[in-house]
């Protein structure tokens, strides 16, 4: 009211002549009107997305209404931490409401990540003006889990890759199962709170057995009989398949069990004779193995339809066991003296793309061709002597041209893992651990094998640490920076990393048959 008083005091000295000047009257600029306020409601007032590494990309919705009105432009401002989320589309209006989509970013670490969305109400795109009671804020929360130990080296492009940052001074045993009538174990697979395995007894049966991932405790067991072999488990939605061999024949069975029960559920048959089988890979609700009666067969599998999709030979004939291909989203990769390219859904042939290295030493092979990244496939060089004795060149092949892009130099063995454009294998011929330029086969750099031990078993690579295993026990090793042994346990053997972030090492011929379990976090 202050101010009111002083102009309207001035208006009347002026009408009355004030000091008699005859002076111009001064123009009255009227107050701006007030921004009208607009309160706003968001739904939901808190929002958590939980995405498992795979792929972390997942979407939600938000709604603002708002009340109150304005004859000037309403514009919605989205504020967001745009190295988690974006919005995807635009924002949509009906009637005082608006809604957008966002939509969180491929990539992220596994972990938990916490931030804040914002949406204010401006008159301009820019937000230079803000309608007073129209910011509202809600925390989002993106859980990224890690994925299921699935198959040999974890995934079906069988890259032993764990998107996963880790302390290792936060490492602890956990827990030890140890199977008084086992004398060899397979390797493993694992889901959230369940490890299986795959063991021979010494009555000559085998088993499949369920362990509780965090404490070790048997939750189920599944006798196969007194057969020949068989594999690991692999996992297809709650489904645990193994292949499996009672002698030879063209009817060897494909046993499917219940992962919660342990239940069978069904067999599908393969043809194979006197073979040792790989983990089945699968992708989505199906699956695939590597066998055939004189081996070179790739058969496919619909888990969900519960039928055969296809049954194909490979172009090199030169494998009959240990093997199994790996898969993408369109493409199966299969071995067999060439890297055949077979379409995923109906087993076509696409391409065949020679080794010129080939070298004959066995009829199993016991690498596993391995997707680095896309385009690319890495795959041994020859069969070798047992299935799992291998010890052969690698070979990169460019599934695009058609062509290998290199051949290593050095002999590797086991099983490697690939991962940022470096692929990461061992050989007890050379000693040491190669870290391999994808690109062009050169060795970056390389990690002696301790004195009196041999290289045994897979390589796992995370964001920061590689971990191994020699006859004698499992290292970690940074990656980062000093390229150093940062922990090691006294428990050799296969390794898994399960989605409860748990090391799982399998002993797998070695006595005693056991399986060690550490928390990694």
């Amino acid at each position: 009211m202050r101010s009111k008083f002083i102009i309207v005091s001035c208006l009347f000295l002026i009408s009355c002549g004030g000091g008699g000047g005859g002076g111009v009257p001064v123009p009255v600029v009227p107050a701006p009107p007030p921004i009208p306020t607009l309160g706003v409601t968001l739904v939901p007032s808190a929002s958590t997305l939980n995405v498992t590494e795979d792929s972390t990309v997942g979407t939600f919705k938000i709604d603002a209404t708002y009340t109150g009105d304005s004859t000037d432009p309403i514009v919605p401002v989205l504020a967001l931490d745009n190295n988690l989320l974006q919005i995807e589309g635009a924002i949509t209006q009906s009637g005082k409401t608006f809604s957008a989509t966002l939509k969180s970013k491929d990539g992220l670490a596994v972990k938990q990540h916490k931030s804040t969305v914002q949406l204010r109400l401006c008159k301009e795109a820019g937000c230079t003006t803000v309608y007073p009671g129209s910011t509202a804020s809600f925390e989002h929360t993106i859980e990224v889990s890690l994925s299921n130990w699935t198959t040999r080296q974890r995934n079906a492009a069988h890259n032993g890759y764990v998107r996963l940052t880790l302390d290792p001074t936060k490492f602890s045993k956990s827990w030890e199962y140890i199977s008084p009538t086992a004398v060899s174990i397979e390797p493993i697979a694992a889901q959230a709170g369940s490890v299986f395995t795959t063991v021979r007894n010494n009555d000559g049966s085998t088993s499949s057995l369920a362990l509780n991932g965090n404490s070790g405790a048997q939750l189920w067991r599944y006798n196969f009989g007194n057969i020949h072999s068989a594999s690991g488990p692999a996992i297809v939605g709650n489904q645990l398949i193994f292949s499996t061999m009672q002698t030879s024949s063209t009817n060897n069975q494909m046993t499917v069990l219940n992962a919660s029960t342990g239940q069978f559920a069904r067999n599908f048959v393969f043809a194979s004779q006197w073979s040792t089988f790989a983990q089945p890979t699968p992708s989505g609700d199906s699956a695939y193995i590597a066998s055939g009666y004189y081996g070179n067969v790739v058969y496919g599998y619909d888990l969900k339809a519960g039928r055969a999709m296809f049954e194909v030979n490979g172009s090199g004939g030169k494998t009959w066991d240990g093997q199994t291909p790996a898969v993408d989203s369109k493409y199966i990769y299969y071995y067999s003296g060439n890297l055949d390219v077979f379409d995923r859904t109906t087993g076509a042939l696409v391409k065949s793309i020679p080794d010129p290295f080939w070298t004959w030493n066995g009829y199993s092979y016991g690498g596993t061709p391995m997707i680095s990244s896309d385009n690319n496939v890495i795959a041994f060089s020859g069969n070798g002597q047992g299935t799992y004795n291998v010890s052969f060149p690698l070979v990169n092949f460019n599934i695009q041209t058609g062509v290998h892009r290199w051949r290593t130099t050095e002999r590797y063995d086991g099983h490697p893992a690939a991962a940022k454009g470096v692929i990461y294998a061992w050989s007890n011929e050379f000693g040491q651990l190669s870290a391999i330029e994808e690109a062009t086969g050169k060795i970056l750099w390389a990690w002696p094998l301790p004195g009196g031990q041999q290289f045994f078993g897979n390589i796992i690579v995370t964001e920061n640490l590689l971990f191994l295993s020699t006859t004698s026990g499992i290292y970690a090793i940074d990656l980062t920076g000093t390229r150093q042994t940062v922990w090691t346990a006294p428990t050799p053997g296969w390794i898994a990393i399960t989605p409860d972030a748990k090391l799982v090492v399998n002993s797998y011929n070695l006595s005693p048959v056991k399986l060690t379990s550490y928390s990694l976090r």
